[in-house]
């Protein structure tokens, strides 16, 4: 025998029916922004702890390592940086020698040290940065210090120190020049350098 089904309780008059809960609906899934964090952090290996590298505790303060203060350069410390930088090295230049040939017969072969021709003999006070050329004289024409020379820029260069006799330049296909007292003279090879009654020329 089939017993019938009891009849649903009739609401009371003023009562609000509750909605029935559904249950055929799935369960609520996670939401898409946490579904790609999520991706992301194990993609980049965020999420990932290592032995060695715990997770620091939120409750103690990150020390965060001192930077070293920036050092201050000036316009010219910048400008030699780059100039540094940028110049390529330099070839280790050959000394620079010249030959005096004098016209009684002597050879001297000087460098880029300054110097001074004259009578005068060498003696212990002379300057060790200064090279003197004593020469012989039987017609004392040529003054104790006569003649200063020297090289700049790798040209050889003459200046005579206000003798009685003076200088003469002369270089080749030029005519003679008398030199004024301590003004200096660039020459070439080949150029005649007279000094009272002696002179030499330059190799």
């Amino acid at each position: 025998m089939v017993r019938p089904k009891p009849a649903p309780p009739t609401p009371e008059p003023g009562a609000v029916e509750a909605p029935a809960e559904d249950t055929s609906a799935e369960p609520d899934e996670p939401d898409t922004l946490s579904k790609a964090t999520g991706w992301l952090r194990r993609s980049l290996n965020l999420g990932k702890k290592t032995d060695s590298q715990p997770e620091p505790d939120a409750s103690e303060p990150v020390s965060v390592p001192e930077e070293e203060p920036t050092q201050v350069m000036s316009l010219f410390d910048i400008e030699e940086a780059e100039r540094v930088a940028t110049q390529k090295p330099r070839t280790q230049r050959a000394p620079i020698r010249f030959v005096l040939k004098f016209s009684h017969g002597p050879q001297i072969t000087v460098g880029e040290m300054p110097g001074i021709i004259g009578v005068k003999p060498v003696s212990d006070q002379d300057s060790s940065d200064l090279q003197r050329i004593t020469v012989d004289d039987d017609t004392d024409t040529v003054a104790p210090e006569h003649l200063e020379f020297g090289v700049k820029n790798g040209v050889f260069w003459v200046k005579d120190l206000k003798t009685v006799n003076g200088t003469v330049v002369e270089e080749p296909g030029a005519r003679a020049l008398q030199c004024i007292p301590y003004d200096a003279y660039s020459l070439v090879r080949g150029s005649t350098v007279t000094l009272g009654s002696l002179s030499f020329t330059l190799h």
